[in-house]
């Protein structure tokens, strides 16, 4: 078990260990990409993983899922080599492209691979607290990328991006080292679209899953789409340049606490969490109503409360579908969390085109807290119905 856990905690850690990360919007802009194409580039990336999601997760039920997440850094490696050569917007589309793919690959696979390496070690239940320490390590990796990239960018974006490909080699050789966990119910004779059916019949056919699956998108595609806009949030209200790399270290790191001990909020009821989220709503909607620097706090909070609700919902889903479609579940997942995104990008732009950014920033608060209070009512008509 423990040989295990080094070993996934290991590639994950590596896995978001990338310098490039708090640095790739900004080296666009220094090699005279315009706002436009920046947006394009952000689109590339989700359309990418976006059209890529469902059927990575098919291949993720039918193959080698260890190799699959291999393959995934394989092609990142690719891409990020493509931007150290071709620094230009379709060096920088195609890298994209690359890095979607791989956010495709290692999307549901990775919660499936862990879930079913803990149900042949009878520690199934384990998944919530395990899974909470692999994204606390994650959003670590983050902050020490932060810091770093402060420093490896006075030595140019070339060192920044060896130093990034050099941690994923390093997450990908570690993910070779797990061994190879079996898929507990085998599903390699079934055809792709068969497997993909089935898929999407366990979750039309179960209303339980139907609305974990509607919910875990909701927040996911909110809470990743936003992170982006932070930066914006953070100069709007006048932050310094120098202090929007600490203001994302505190963000990563309270949302690596958070991630920590969601695990203890395992057994609180949907309404519970349903509740959290509505409180991030009103939380977004006061900073972006009173719009200065001190509210920044807020989104502290935001990151907190969103990432409890994010990892103790993927442990429900995680708990309620089987083996033989787990990844293929969690990838419809991730394929309704890109759509998300993507209508997030889009509505984001749009409000913020024609009024201001602190205007959008009020849109999707609200936005949050009519979610919220429409899963409360529906969860307290089932609690009416039952």
């Amino acid at each position: 078990m423990k040989d295990f856990l080094w070993k996934i905690y290991a590639y994950k850690f590596f896995d978001d260990f990338v310098l490039i990360y708090p640095l790739y919007a900004v080296m666009f802009t220094d090699f005279s990409m315009q706002p436009w194409q920046v947006g394009v580039l952000l689109g590339v990336w989700s359309v990418t993983s976006l059209l890529f999601e469902v059927p990575s997760g098919v291949w993720a039920d039918m193959y080698s899922r260890k190799n699959i997440l291999f393959l995934g850094q394989l092609i990142r490696v690719v891409g990020y080599a493509i931007w150290l050569l071709y620094p230009t917007f379709w060096g920088f589309a195609a890298g994209f492209v690359l890095w979607g793919i791989k956010s495709a690959l290692t999307s549901g696979t990775f919660q499936a691979l862990i879930y079913d390496e803990l149900i042949r070690l009878k520690q199934e239940q384990q998944f919530t607290k395990v899974y909470g320490r692999a994204k606390t390590l994650s959003f670590i990796a983050i902050v020490c990328a932060s810091l770093g990239a402060s420093f490896a960018i006075h030595y140019g974006y070339q060192v920044v991006l060896l130093l990034s490909c050099f941690s994923v080699v390093v997450s990908g050789f570690a993910v070779l080292q797990l061994p190879q966990v079996p898929i507990i119910q085998s599903t390699h004779e079934k055809e792709y679209f068969s497997l993909l059916k089935e898929g999407v019949k366990n979750i039309t056919n179960n209303k339980v899953i139907l609305k974990i699956v509607m919910f875990l998108a909701f927040v996911l595609s909110l809470g990743g789409a936003l992170d982006e806009y932070w930066p914006i949030f953070a100069h709007e209200v006048h932050l310094p340049d120098t202090g929007l790399g600490i203001l994302l270290a505190i963000i990563s790191g309270v949302q690596a606490c958070a991630s920590y001990v969601a695990y203890k909020f395992s057994q609180r009821s949907n309404m519970f969490f349903y509740a959290l989220f509505t409180l991030n709503g009103i939380f977004l909607f006061c900073a972006a109503y009173i719009f200065e620097m001190w509210v920044l706090i807020f989104l502290v909070i935001f990151g907190f409360l969103f990432t409890i609700v994010q990892i103790v919902f993927e442990g429900k889903l995680q708990d309620i579908i089987e083996s033989a479609t787990r990844a293929t579940v969690s990838s419809i997942n991730g394929f309704l969390t890109e759509v998300g995104v993507i209508i997030v990008y889009v509505l984001f732009g749009a409000v913020s085109q024609v009024s201001t950014y602190q205007i959008g920033f009020i849109f999707f608060a609200c936005v949050i807290m009519v979610i919220g209070a429409f899963m409360i009512g529906l969860s307290i008509r089932s609690k009416n119905n039952a």
